[in-house]
């Protein structure tokens, strides 16, 4: 109040200038009274949202048949939230449990002492690492263009494990096996790479980003000699499991990420 009265002339003045007048108004010295309207009207614009977000997930074929919907979380125990969506969703059950804002956390305790109750995710992402396929003058822009070993290849492709949408059991792994390109090299970097697109074409599109990678030391090899690595995504309950195999000796290098 010390404050507005300084730089405004005090509460009064200060909501008289303001675009909210006819909305807002000061009863006694510290409290403020706002309309009802105005006050739900603070809400819309994220509960809309909400609702244009659901209804675009219901219109998804892998969750159309949804008929239940828990509402859990603290924005949950809001009654304007919980009348948008009864209202948006008739057709649908809304369950909001007693103490919602602690049902997320209740959750976590429970998935702690029994992980297996959660056997499949759909993923979020989609999966992959970057990759140097021959170059095709017919698939790859110019700019893409490298040289390596006297073979023209295709540099930043992405090669997908597994793609946004799917349905993926715990413990479920995809993997490839690659050839190490430079002999004269001594290590190889394996660099995960998630995208919110289904079907990236290179690890520098603007829907990629580098999830984290992983430090394979490799032998020295002769000219001419070749190197196989096998690269396998585990997917765990909660993380992600990265593998590189050595198909030489056998030498297994890992990493994880949190989902």
């Amino acid at each position: 109040m010390n404050i507005i009265k300084k730089h405004c002339g005090g509460i009064d003045a200060a909501i008289k200038k303001s675009q909210h007048s006819d909305s807002i108004s000061v009863s006694g010295q510290q409290k403020i009274c706002v309309n009802p309207q105005k006050f739900r009207d603070l809400f819309k614009s994220t509960i809309n949202s909400l609702l244009k977000h659901l209804e675009q997930l219901f219109r998804h074929p892998k969750v159309s048949d949804i008929q239940h919907i828990i509402m859990v979380g603290g924005f949950s125990e809001c009654e304007l939230v919980q009348r948008a969506m009864k209202d948006t969703f008739p057709k649908k059950k809304i369950i909001i449990p007693e103490e919602a804002g602690l049902a997320v956390l209740k959750g976590a305790v429970l998935y702690g002492y029994q992980p297996e109750k959660i056997n499949k995710r759909i993923l979020k992402k989609t999966y992959g690492i970057q990759s140097w396929p021959e170059w095709d003058s017919e698939v790859h822009p110019e700019t893409k263009r490298v040289r390596i070993e006297g073979t023209d290849r295709c540099k930043d492709v992405f090669y997908k494990f597994a793609v946004k949408g799917e349905k993926v059991e715990a413990g479920h792994s995809y993997g490839q096996i690659f050839q190490a390109l430079k002999p004269d090299e001594r290590t190889l970097e394996c660099t995960v790479y998630i995208s919110d697109d289904t079907n990236p074409r290179y690890v520098t599109d603007p829907s990629c980003q580098r999830l984290g990678n992983l430090i394979v030391p490799l032998p020295p090899l002769q000219k001419g000699q070749s190197l196989e690595i096998e690269e396998t995504m585990i997917f765990g309950g909660t993380e992600l499991l990265f593998r590189a195999k050595n198909m030489k000796t056998g030498e297994i290098y890992e990493t994880q990420f949190q989902f």
